[in-house]
């Protein structure tokens, strides 16, 4: 439903319109896994918590009152089921598909390798980072937003989500010198 506003689509989901709330789903998809994604870290209950967040948009609709964005209202759903999500988890457990070794997907086991190191070093160092240059980051690269868009979601001035992209890069970059892992390449 390209063209439609989100109050389009969010009258439309109220009167049963499925197509609708799929499309509102579908036009938000980046900005909640990649806020989930930035709190939780690269785990599986990304996508369960993800489900707990469609859900609650679902039976929330009718009390979305427009003053805000639809994206930032949606983006305020996810963080605060992420935080929830992390608070219940427990640290001490491991799922045993963390344990498992998947089978290198290229012919050549060293490449591979060293490209799972260097993703596995940078989740080590996004995890590391204060939580909203991880959010910052994380909507910039993993869910393609505009300064402005960010802005908007995370509900700040665009010259401190600049700030956060900046800091959050520099800090990234120090932290994978240290595991000689280049993170962000400067362009000439």
């Amino acid at each position: 439903m390209t063209g439609v506003s989100d109050h389009e689509l969010v009258a439309k989901a109220l009167q049963g319109n499925q197509k609708a709330f799929r499309a509102i789903v579908e036009r938000h998809h980046a900005t909640a896994y990649s806020v989930v994604r930035a709190i939780l870290g690269n785990r599986d209950d990304v996508e369960d918590v993800l489900q707990n967040v469609y859900i609650k948009v679902y039976r929330g609709l009718a009390g979305f009152r427009g003053d805000a964005r639809l994206s930032t209202w949606i983006y305020q759903i996810a963080r605060n089921e992420a935080i929830n999500a992390a608070r219940r988890r427990r640290p001490d457990a491991q799922p045993i598909e963390e344990i498992a070794v998947p089978a290198p997907e290229s012919a050549n086991p060293e490449a591979e390798y060293g490209k799972q190191e260097r993703g596995r070093h940078l989740e080590m160092a996004m995890a590391g980072l204060e939580e909203n240059y991880r959010v910052a980051l994380e909507l910039r690269y993993m869910g393609e937003r505009s300064y402005e868009e960010i802005a908007e979601v995370m509900g700040l001035p665009m010259g401190t989500v600049k700030t956060y992209i900046h800091r959050g890069k520099a800090q990234l970059r120090r932290t994978m010198a240290r595991h000689q892992q280049p993170v962000f390449e400067r362009k000439p």
